[in-house]
């Protein structure tokens, strides 16, 4: 991860594409009823270093990239 994505003028990252290999799936069945729509939730994590939710065509999420 030597080269960081771009930022907008808002200081959201202009990365959509998750770092192959990263993706994983939250499994929040256990957590009860409240917390069930969390389950099958996807997640993928940035070359800006962040982990953020995937979209349903495995693009990410709109995000701000970490604080240095």
């Amino acid at each position: 991860m030597a080269e960081k994505p771009a930022v907008t003028a808002h200081g959201y990252c202009t990365n959509t594409t998750p770092v192959p290999g990263t993706i994983r799936t939250a499994n929040a069945k256990n957590t009860g009823p409240k917390f069930f729509h969390l389950h099958g939730r996807r997640y993928g994590e940035c070359a800006c270093g962040k982990e953020v939710s995937l979209t349903e065509r495995d693009n990410l999420r709109r995000h701000t990239p970490p604080q240095e």
